[in-house]
């Protein structure tokens, strides 16, 4: 569900031009637990985002609120796979609606700009966020809401193609061209449009996160049934963590966002001459397009199940939460299908769920697994947090290097590869990445914001200064 953020290869010019030398006098722990990259201009009268950061020292051994957990829902994949669709009679929908049911719990009907996402519920601190997301210049914390941006979605990634009737109003897998755009928006939106995102952990997750970087900003590692993983991970049975996924796509362009909430962000200004992003930031305006929900469950054979919701106009109701419409969930990445397996020998997926009464173009993901509209139609959202993973000793993380190519890499959902297989495959924490790569990898039991932390704290680490911005270079 995160664009990559490797290593952007300027330590020589960090060194030789000063770049960004006030961090050289920072502390870890002051720049672990900053706010945002920069803070508001003067004037500023807009809602201003404060990291939650008080994180839990214990927690109850059971989460009563966590209804989900006692949903009678099955786990177990069956050969061959089952011919109808489980969504409402195995009630994947009765638990995905019990985990919005818990998020939405004390918030703002609208999810206004003004209110934004309330991290005290019923008079304590229920939401809490990951440190170190705020490092990183380029794609970091930004003050109004604290999102952070990740892959850039075109138009084929959030519309149907209306030329295209064969497919029907139904949606359809797998990316499509610009061509349900219209000549003006495809003209006018050649460089995509920014996605910036802002998540939250419950008290479980909490608790974990305090554990794996203390107030020292200085991440702790330990050993957990024989393999070397941050302090606080696994993650407890408990743990919800949210997501919450904006777009600059104009309803325009894309429909299903008429009356999405329209956030400030400050966000990536657009070059309009040479139609590139640049690193200037400027408050513009977001609306949201995706929710994404996950949960611990002991029951899953990766001990998560993952959740995706759209925004969608054409939902009936009055509020945000009444236009979510549910995609469907994940628990695993049915390796016994194609790119994991060869297509002679792949059966259709049964490990994602998907909600047949989605009424919207949505592209899902990987042969059927599921995926939100601004993610990797090529990847899966069980796939992409499952190769979650950062480089030991305070190193900095690269991708496809000494932890996995969460985000891409050559041949990705389109032909059966050793390096398929290992990504479509399930992990459960602590194990170590499939196929015996990267074995010196630290597991992050499927965060990315997690990987994002332990990837900004090894640019500090080694050296001493946040990567120069590089958009538009």
């Amino acid at each position: 569900m995160k664009k990559t953020q490797g290593l952007r290869n300027i330590a020589a010019a960090i060194a030789t031009a000063g770049l960004c030398a006030p961090a050289f006098a920072q502390s870890a722990a002051s720049l672990a637990f900053q706010n945002a990259v920069k803070g508001p201009p003067p004037g500023w009268s807009g809602p201003v985002f404060k990291l939650s950061r008080d994180y839990p020292a214990t927690v109850p051994a059971q989460c009563p609120e966590c209804t989900w957990l006692k949903v009678d829902v099955n786990f177990r994949p069956k050969f061959p796979p089952p011919e109808d669709n489980v969504w409402s009679s195995g009630k994947w929908d009765e638990y995905l609606k019990g985990i919005l049911d818990y998020v939405k719990q004390g918030q703002d009907p609208q999810l206004d700009n003004k209110v934004g996402f309330q991290i005290n519920v019923g008079g304590k601190t229920r939401w809490f966020n990951v440190p170190w997301m705020a490092y990183d210049p380029t794609v970091g914390r930004e003050f109004v809401h604290g999102t952070t941006n990740e892959r850039t979605a075109h138009l084929q990634d959030l519309i149907h193609p209306q030329n295209d009737r064969s497919r029907g109003p139904k949606p359809v897998v797998g990316a499509n061209s610009i061509a349900g755009a219209t000549p003006e928006c495809e003209a006018q939106n050649k460089a995509g449009f920014e996605t910036w995102s802002v998540g939250y952990y419950n008290e479980w997750g909490g608790m974990a996160f305090g554990k794996a970087i203390p107030k020292s900003g200085v991440p702790q590692v330990t050993t957990y049934m024989g393999t070397k993983v941050p302090a606080g991970l696994p993650f407890p049975p408990g743990t919800v963590v949210v997501k919450f996924l904006t777009t600059n796509a104009p309803p325009e362009c894309v429909p299903y966002l008429k009356g999405s909430p329209e956030w400030q962000i400050d966000r990536h200004v657009l070059d309009t001459a040479n139609n590139k992003y640049t690193c200037e930031r400027k408050v513009q305006i977001s609306r949201i397009v995706q929710v994404d929900v996950a949960v611990t469950d002991p029951r899953s054979p990766t001990g998560w199940v993952y959740g995706t919701y759209a925004y969608s106009a054409e939902q009936p109701g009055t509020t945000f939460w009444d236009h979510l419409l549910p995609l469907g969930i994940q628990y695993g990445s049915d390796p016994w299908t194609f790119p994991a397996v060869p297509k002679a020998e792949s059966i259709r997926v049964q490990q994602s769920v998907l909600n047949p009464g989605v009424n919207i173009y949505q592209h899902f993901g990987c042969e059927g697994r599921l995926a939100g509209p601004v993610d990797n139609a090529q990847s899966s959202c069980m796939s992409c947090h499952g190769s979650a993973f950062a480089a030991p000793d305070g190193a900095v993380s690269v991708m496809g290097t000494n932890v996995p190519a969460s985000f891409g890499f050559a041949g990705m959902c389109t032909q059966y590869s050793v390096a398929n297989t290992d990504y479509f495959n399930n992990i459960i924490a602590p194990q170590k990445f499939s196929g015996g790569n990267f074995p010196d990898a630290l597991p992050l039991d499927t965060s990315l914001q997690l990987e994002v932390a332990f990837q900004q704290y090894g640019q500090f680490n080694t050296y001493k200064a946040p990567a120069a911005c590089m958009i538009g270079k």
